[in-house]
């Protein structure tokens, strides 16, 4: 079994189906490992009232009445699962009804529950992220990708929203790595002025209403010149690169529609207000539904719904190569530009037109997938999911923890053999 993941399901705004998509897409991750969905959505209680099972405990339980995480976990009952193909799966429910201290909690209530989350007995943990962003989000997000970003062709708002989630992930990271008591500046001369240059740069980026550097690349640009092949820019630049952004389609429509309205306007504002250079993955679509909405109305998850599969008898060799074929599509080799090359007006022969990519990967997922249904479209999102723990480190999916600042910088420098006397509590 693979090392535990924690892969949180987000969305820049509300009425995309990311709860809908968490819940079918949890169940069908269950087939392949002990799976946990956790309801952090905790003003609406919107997964207790998406399946129809008693809830013994939940998070009020957590918080008020001393149980632990794993005591809260409902699984499915009889009524529901009849034939225990999802005995792997459970959930953790939010509270009945709004609790302040619950639905906004404050940083001790939000360590208490990043712990328990890190600690609960599951091989994937789920977390269905309130909408939008906030501190309640971004601190359950990971540093090196986006976890999942949820947004459909029918709500253009949300899907430009989606790419402020990566903003606003990588510029915690890099104001993390660059705090003014990083370990970092142990190992470089005039830490103050680098400290400073480095950090007005960041607020210059950050600010929409400061044209003067647009992106994340015009800032690893300006570093460039300003300071050359330094550790500074080569820190900056990779973090940038190894960045991992991974999005499903939900409500999908076809490939023009779906493309137009949704994929082209995120990649072009994650582009032109982020960078050019994260690496992005298609994990699949969801197919619009009338029966996923009546199995949401009637508080059942679609995947639950009877099924007749249609099997497809297919040689090996033609199944092995479909596969190949959509594992290169969906994660192409992406060769870095020389540093001083960098930047938003960069050109690179080596470099693939991210919308162009895009569109490849959408038309030959859509050739091989056109007859599929939701049920299909949940179970190729999974085994994607699954293909990606696999094939790549921890941190470009999800990762192994939620890991708090203090730890995150202690991650990041354990192999530097950076000598510090940082105090790392008083980074936290």
């Amino acid at each position: 079994m693979a090392i535990k993941r924690i892969i949180p399901i987000s969305s820049g705004k509300g009425g995309v189906g990311k709860t809908t998509f968490a819940i079918n897409f949890s169940l069908a991750l269950s087939r392949h490992g002990k799976t946990v969905l956790v309801d952090l959505d905790t003003g609406t209680s919107a997964i207790r009232n998406a399946i129809d099972v008693p809830v013994g405990k939940d998070l009020y339980h957590f918080f008020r009445k001393g149980a632990s995480l794993n005591e809260c976990v409902t699984p499915l009952d009889d009524k529901l699962d009849p034939q225990r193909q999802f005995r792997n799966f459970g959930f953790v429910a939010g509270p009945m009804h709004l609790i302040e201290e619950i639905t906004n909690f404050g940083a001790s209530h939000k360590a208490r529950l990043i712990e328990a989350i890190n600690t609960l007995d599951a091989d994937y943990v789920i977390l269905d992220m309130r909408a939008g962003l906030d501190s309640n989000v971004i601190d359950f997000l990971p540093f090196s990708n986006s976890g999942i970003l949820i947004f459909t062709p029918h709500l253009p708002s949300a899907t430009l929203a989606a790419s402020d989630i990566v903003k606003a992930i990588l510029f915690r990271k890099l104001r993390l790595i660059f705090t003014k008591d990083s370990p970092f500046f142990s190992t470089i001369a005039d830490r103050i002025d680098y400290w400073r240059l480095i950090n007005d740069l960041i607020d210059r980026v950050e600010d929409v209403y400061d044209s003067s550097v647009q992106n994340l690349d015009a800032f690893a640009t300006d570093l460039a010149e300003n300071l050359g092949d330094h550790p500074i820019t080569r820190t900056v630049q990779q973090t940038i690169d190894e960045f991992r952004v991974h999005y499903v389609l939900n409500l999908f429509n076809g490939v023009e529609d779906s493309f137009n309205t949704a994929v082209r306007p995120f990649v072009e504002n994650l582009t032109k207000n982020v960078s050019a250079h994260c690496g992005v993955t298609n994990l699949g679509w969801i197919t619009r539904s009338d029966a996923i909405h009546r199995a949401n109305c009637n508080k059942l998850p679609a995947i639950l719904l009877p099924h007749n599969v249609k099997k497809e008898k297919r040689d090996r060799a033609s199944q092995e190569l479909d596969d190949l074929r959509v594992s290169i599509g969906l994660e192409p080799t992406r060769k870095a530009a020389p540093v001083k090359a960098r930047g938003i007006a960069a050109k690179s022969d080596e470099q693939v037109d991210p919308l162009t990519r895009q569109l490849d990967v959408l038309k030959t997922m859509f050739e091989q997938k056109k007859n599929d249904d939701y049920f299909a479209n949940f179970d190729y999102a999974s085994q994607r999911a699954l293909f990606t723990m696999k094939t790549r480190r921890p941190s470009e999916f999800g990762d192994i923890r939620i890991y708090t600042p203090n730890e995150m910088l202690k991650t990041i420098f354990a192999k530097s053999n950076v000598p510090t006397a940082v105090d790392w509590e008083e980074l936290e």
